[in-house]
């Protein structure tokens, strides 16, 4: 007979961390936490020893996936999840959700709702309109970010749609696909 906990989270923890690696475990971990985080602390909530977070935190670090996060007043090093995987990662939740054309309608509605904005307030963006004192509603200046933040995801989508479109018409094409002969 096996031990079976009594309490549901348990079970479930139980089942994760059986039906787990500890890297995909740091992975999900990671994935939900924007704020830096000690090794200590995602090692806890991935069930895993903080030499193993480590040395996972340092690949996915390599990956792009996280960052490091260190600050003068903290010891040790942090961790939080790289601003540039949530741009992908929510770039490509459009994409698989939103054909293209409709995606780039939908840019140039949002192009067209942040330059009201702008002309309304004669502001470049919802902070410089606070320090000009345009007269804005706390629900104006939300609607504007949040403008101007999906029309930023948007465009990082139709341009991931176009990179993985010219790879994939590149694709054998040699080292012309190399980062490096990219660049120079």
């Amino acid at each position: 007979m096996t031990d079976v906990p009594a309490d549901v989270n348990e079970r479930v923890t139980e089942e994760w961390k059986t039906d787990t690696t500890p890297g995909e475990r740091v992975r999900t971990v990671m994935k939900r936490t924007y704020d830096p985080q000690s090794v200590a602390n995602i090692a806890e909530r991935a069930l895993t020893s903080e030499t193993t977070a480590r040395k996972h935190l340092r690949v996915l670090a390599e990956d792009g996936f996280v960052e490091e996060v260190s600050t003068p007043e903290e010891r040790g090093t942090r961790y939080r999840r790289a601003p540039r995987s949530v741009v992908l990662e929510r770039a490509q939740q459009m994409l698989d959700s939103i054909d293209i054309e409709t995606l780039s309608a939908r840019v140039a509605e949002l192009r067209e709702s942040v330059r009201e904005f702008e002309e309304r307030t004669g502001a470049e963006s919802p902070s410089a309109a606070a320090v000009d004192d345009a007269e804005l509603s706390a629900e104006a200046v939300t609607e504007w970010q949040t403008a101007r933040r999906n029309l930023k995801l948007a465009r990082a989508a139709l341009a991931l749609a176009d990179a993985e479109e010219t790879i994939g018409d590149d694709a054998g094409a040699g080292d012309s696909s190399e980062p490096a002969s990219l660049l120079g």
